[in-house]
């Protein structure tokens, strides 16, 4: 309690503090290293050789060691976050930010995280915390630019984020790696996971559940599931377990890691990395799928407790109408994958992001850096 008075205090007495016309905060899931759409930006201000202060909010000495170096790390839960906020010219978050106050010569790029497949923000109040529309509004009453990768969620973020400003369709940064490609980034994963170049993997990443305590849904057949694509796509695969962080400790023993067929991949810091380096995709209700789809490479959903989840938290599409296959037991995904029919399910997500309006064109991260670059000049 303390210090929660004491950090408000310091937003009171930052009004006085003059903004830096230089200097730019990032910040990526309260605190979280260098990731999605924040970190694509900021590459994009780095290649281009910026001569701007890059600063990242960090919530501990971890995150801090994902940062490339110039970028400077400030940690999340002390004063100093308020300082570097306070005299910063740009902020760019892809989450919520509860801070007490910005300037009228500052700017707030909103990029948010992920397609809205679950919903959110007003449409899902009832699920969200008591207080949580009070800070959405002083958040959306910052913002000067919100980001849409495509005309449905243009139409989503306008109707339920609280939200009247601006909203380009710059498309999502963090999707410009699977338009454009990143080699470095599959290298990058198969060091850090011990994969050897000539080996495919899949890569099995469920959301989390309200219950964190529960398990069973994440009880993927990992064996079946490596066998089912040696004998689809043809090769040696593994495959990568990633888990929500929330859930790790409480899925201990549920797979037989062996470092080879079987790989815990929960702790590698970047998704998109994993995503962009993977073969094939499983997830569940994980906006991640229509983010990797973009690449032109399959993706399959498996969840055992379909019914459950869309009581807590409902979706925007029948959970039949979106392109991803799906299975609800172990015994038909694996079916599902041993006929995987490409053709088709090439022609569904065609199909899909056609009739949405999708306008990811692996350009996003540089509209959004000569946007800051712009402000920074002003």
């Amino acid at each position: 309690m303390i210090k929660k008075l004491f950090i408000a205090g310091c937003w009171v007495l930052s009004r006085l503090m003059p903004v830096d016309k230089n200097k730019v905060v990032f910040c990526s899931y309260y605190g979280r290293g260098y990731s999605d759409n924040s970190k694509a930006i900021c590459e994009a201000m780095r290649k281009n050789n910026t001569k701007a202060k890059l600063v990242w909010l960090c919530k501990n000495e971890k995150e801090a060691a994902t940062l490339p170096e110039g970028v400077i790390p400030c940690p999340y839960d002390s004063a100093k976050r308020v300082w570097q906020l306070a005299t910063a010219r740009v902020w760019v978050d892809n989450c919520r930010k509860y801070d007490r106050a910005k300037k009228k010569s500052q700017y707030y790029l909103q990029t948010w995280h992920g397609f809205p497949f679950k919903q959110i923000e007003k449409d899902a109040i009832a699920s969200l915390p008591t207080d949580y529309e009070r800070g959405a509004l002083r958040d959306s009453g910052y913002i000067d630019l919100l980001l849409s990768n495509c005309g449905f969620v243009t139409e989503t973020l306008r109707r339920c984020f609280w939200y009247d400003g601006e909203i380009a369709e710059y498309g999502s940064p963090r999707n410009d790696v699977f338009i454009n490609g990143d080699p470095e980034a599959d290298d990058r994963v198969r060091k850090s996971l011990g994969i050897d170049k000539g080996r495919k993997f899949v890569l099995y990443a469920p959301t989390f559940r309200v219950d964190k305590g529960a398990v069973d849904c994440y009880a993927i057949d990992a064996e079946g599931l490596q066998k089912a694509c040696e004998k689809r796509f043809g090769g040696d695969w593994s495959v990568v377990i990633r888990l929500h962080p929330n859930v790790a400790k409480v899925s201990e023993g549920l797979f037989n890691y062996d470092g080879v067929k079987i790989i815990n991949g929960t702790m590698h810091p970047d998704m998109q990395e994993l995503l962009c380096a993977c073969d094939l995709l499983i997830t569940d209700y994980s906006s991640s799928m229509f983010d990797y789809a973009l690449g032109g490479k399959p993706c399959v959903r498996w969840a055992n407790d379909v019914e459950s989840y869309i009581g807590d938290r409902n979706f925007y599409f029948d959970y039949d109408e979106i392109p991803f296959p799906h299975a609800e037991n172990n015994e038909d995904l694996i079916k599902l994958i041993e006929s995987f029919d490409t053709d088709s399910y090439n022609k569904g997500v065609d199909e899909f992001y056609t009739r949405l309006k999708f306008c990811d064109d692996g350009k996003a991260s540089e509209r959004c850096a000569q946007w800051i670059e712009d402000k920074l000049r002003s």
